[in-house]
């Protein structure tokens, strides 16, 4: 039997997580506060577990209290409400600093206990009896019927199979930039740190920062170190790709005036991407500069493949050739420097298939959420977006739906309101006819124009119901497919997804 556990942001800088196995505390104590000291890492926050009395079989019942009484005397939780006239007539039996009894859901909902909660880590164990899902209600931070959910098993496979590819003393940079793809940098992040990866890749120092503030200790690169922001750079302890003499000389002199000593920064080649990075004929300036400048340590020496995901023989030449390059000029780098740096150019395409030349280190990025450059593919999908129908309504022949009256309707329709638009990340590109949503299985193609905080689909086939379930993508319809039918790449239909949806993070393990 699987246990699922849901870990998402909660009211007043809370954390939620929601195990769904009831009867059982191994999953809790085992599963739960392992995922939950995962996602904590170095944050300080208290404690809380709602737990319910459970229905059923007397003995397993009995069991469990019991069970329940030696967890609460580990002091793995320092507060706890109990829900249940079972509970509270055990009370003596509960070892807990500070405990709280309802006699049902209504009254706990209505006390001014629920509103106190903040910055606390809150464990919900509630059997169906007591209404998890209208207890989850009124403790999410986003309360939404539209969902993107993060599956860290998957992951963590992929991870593991990007791992299969390298030798193992090949270090692995994981990139979280622009959200971790959409999914969230810091719970992403905070499982990689738990997971073992060697250093993770940001964007702007914004977004190390962040991760810094949210407990992050492993060393974070910043691909893209602006001027303004050098202050917070060192004062986080971030490290610089330095792409430019004009970003060299700024980092420098920051280090300098900080009274620095081999500050660690990392150096860019450009060997025919052309988009950032130092040419071939910068290198003896570079090596003068390093000479003279004990303020900075190269840490690593790196380039970006242009076309690894490319399968032509000319494309693989033309990676091949970016290869030589950088092997020649690294080596030469390295020599001059006189000391060990860590180099690596391949992308999560060029550890599939190229993973002869893994250097020292390999950067993984989107391959982490599934997307694969191999056409066996054994990956698995990370992300889910799913919606609901809020309304479904009949539309009769000759009449419009949607804005500028562009969804046209020649024969009687069935429509289903969806609470989902471009707002969220839904391309209008997608609209009349184009793009489509799974219903029980079933394919359901937009009609009209897409609005901002709706779409409408087309179910006059389908047998639906008001409240169902809508799959936008999954496992079962990947977002790559999305891309295609845009002629864009997957990157941009996971980093296009609103932060106003919800993020459900979970894991599944076998009990």
């Amino acid at each position: 039997m699987k246990s699922r556990i849901e870990i998402e942001a909660g009211v007043n800088g809370c954390l939620l997580i929601s195990d769904n196995f009831t009867s059982d505390l191994t999953s809790l104590t085992k599963h739960t506060i392992g995922f939950l000291e995962q996602q904590l890492a170095n944050q300080d926050k208290s404690r809380v577990l709602i737990v319910s009395d459970i229905e059923g079989d007397e003995l397993v019942a009995e069991m469990f209290y019991i069970n329940l009484s030696k967890f609460l005397k580990s002091g793995a939780v320092s507060e706890v409400v109990f829900l249940g006239s079972e509970l509270k007539s055990r009370a003596k039996m509960f070892e807990v600093q500070r405990k709280h009894f309802f006699a049902t859901t209504e009254e706990f909902l209505h006390s001014d206990l629920i509103g106190s909660f903040e910055n606390k880590a809150i464990l919900l164990k509630v059997s169906p009896e007591y209404d998890p899902k209208r207890i989850r209600m009124y403790l999410q931070h986003l309360p939404h019927d539209t969902s993107l959910e993060i599956d860290f098993d998957a992951m963590f496979h992929n991870m593991d199979y990007f791992r299969s590819k390298l030798r193992p003393t090949t270090k692995l940079m994981c990139m979280v930039k622009a959200s971790a793809y959409g999914s969230g940098s810091i719970e992403v992040a905070l499982a990689m740190q738990h997971y073992g990866c060697d250093y993770l890749g940001v964007a702007f120092v914004n977004e190390g920062v962040e991760l810094r503030q949210s407990g992050i200790r492993m060393p974070i690169v910043v691909l893209n170190p602006m001027e303004s922001s050098l202050y917070q750079l060192f004062e986080y302890k971030l490290e610089p790709e330095i792409c430019s003499f004009r970003i060299l000389n700024f980092v420098a002199e920051f280090a300098r005036s900080l009274g620095l000593r081999d500050y660690p920064v990392h150096i860019k080649i450009d060997t025919g991407m052309h988009r950032a990075g130092f040419e071939e004929a910068d290198l003896e300036l570079l090596i003068d500069f390093f000479a003279s400048h004990t303020e900075l340590k190269v840490m690593s020496v790196f380039s970006h493949l242009a076309a690894a995901d490319e399968t032509s023989d000319e494309m693989n030449d033309f990676t091949m050739s970016q290869i030589r390059l950088f092997d020649s000029i690294a080596k030469r780098f390295e020599s001059a420097l006189g000391y060990k740096v860590i180099k690596h150019i391949l992308n999560s395409a060029g550890i599939e298939r190229f993973s002869d030349y893994q250097f020292d280190m390999v950067r993984l990025g989107v391959g982490l959420w599934g997307v694969s450059a191999d056409s066996a593919n054994n990956l698995r999908n990370v992300c889910s977006l799913y919606t609901k129908i809020i309304q479904i309504k009949d539309v009769k022949a000759r009449e419009t739906v949607g804005y500028s009256r562009r969804g046209k309707v020649d024969t009687d329709k069935r429509i289903a309101l969806v609470p989902i638009g471009y707002a969220d990340g839904i391309n209008r590109r997608l609209g009349n006819g184009i793009g489509y949503m799974l219903i029980g299985g079933h394919k359901a193609f937009i009609i009209g124009n897409i609005c901002m905080d709706l779409l409408m689909l087309d179910v006059s086939d389908i047998d639906v119901k008001e409240g169902d379930k809508v799959v936008v993508f999954s496992s079962e319809r990947p977002f790559s497919e999305i891309a295609r039918q845009l002629d864009t790449i997957p990157y941009e239909v996971l980093a296009s997804i609103s932060p106003r949806v919800r993020r459900v993070y979970f894991t599944e393990n076998i009990l």
